[in-house]
């Protein structure tokens, strides 16, 4: 069985797959002083729900954005599962082309997510994935992965607002009940949330204009994605898991 891993500033995200099927995932938070034996005794509880041992995982792939974090997810698969796991960069065999001027600086989730997007629904795609950056990553009909816009995620905005202003504070992002604010914390709901709706819809239509309004798929991933389907004029598809599968596909050309 393949365990999957992918490592974020503010989640690492954990999965399971027999085969092509993912038998279940969990989200811990990153936390900078993990030990390996901490990430072990995770992940050895994670598989014991699954009635699982850490023996039936034979392969594990990796992508991170966290070097300090990737050493220690390292050490842990080959402590407590007896796996060398491969971790995805720009130099994998993959189902797309990198086509962009620094190919290593791409962050490897970002890599995941276009080669499983483009494998599973074909080009050109869009992805946005919203985690503590919401990213966009294209990828033309031909496979080629052709760049991307990186910008704060609505959770990295709050806090860096709630911290230099004195009388704001966080609060959750979703849907709030109407768009003029009726208190302070109704108003950073509404702009948080609109805001980052039509932050997202008015780059997606920028994408679209430099690309001589070629007909994207646009789909959506990341921690905070659920429901922006309900509200963006572009994204109608959300894929929760779709790092984790382009971590399979490629650890499996690889």
């Amino acid at each position: 069985m393949l365990l999957v891993i992918d490592i974020g500033n503010t989640n690492i995200v954990v999965g399971v797959y027999d085969g092509d099927v993912l038998k279940d995932h969990f989200r811990i938070s990153s936390r900078p002083n993990l030990t390996s034996d901490e990430a072990g005794f995770f992940i050895t509880g994670f598989l014991e729900r699954l009635r699982l041992t850490n023996e039936q995982i034979d392969r594990v792939a990796m992508c991170s954005v966290v070097p300090s974090l990737t050493d220690v997810f390292e050490t842990m698969a080959k402590k407590h599962l007896g796996c060398l796991p491969a971790v995805i960069s720009a130099r994998a065999r993959l189902p797309i082309r990198i086509e962009i001027d620094q190919p290593d600086q791409v962050g490897a989730d970002r890599i995941a997510n276009a080669a499983a997007g483009y494998t599973k629904y074909g080009g050109p795609i869009i992805i946005v994935d919203f985690g503590t950056a919401t990213n966009f990553d294209v990828v033309d009909e031909t496979g080629a992965y052709i760049g991307g816009v990186l910008i704060p995620g609505p959770e990295t905005s709050l806090s860096e607002l709630a911290r230099k202003a004195a009388r704001l504070f966080e609060v959750r992002i979703e849907p709030p009940d109407s768009v003029i604010g009726k208190s302070t914390a109704g108003a950073l709901k509404s702009g948080l949330f609109y805001g980052t709706v039509g932050q997202v819809d008015y780059i997606i239509d920028k994408i679209i204009e430099e690309c001589s309004g070629k007909t994207f798929k646009v789909i959506a991933t990341g921690g905070l994605a659920r429901g922006i389907e309900k509200y963006s004029r572009h994204i109608k598809q959300v894929e929760p898991t779709l790092t984790l599968e382009g971590l399979r596909l490629i650890s499996e050309m690889n």
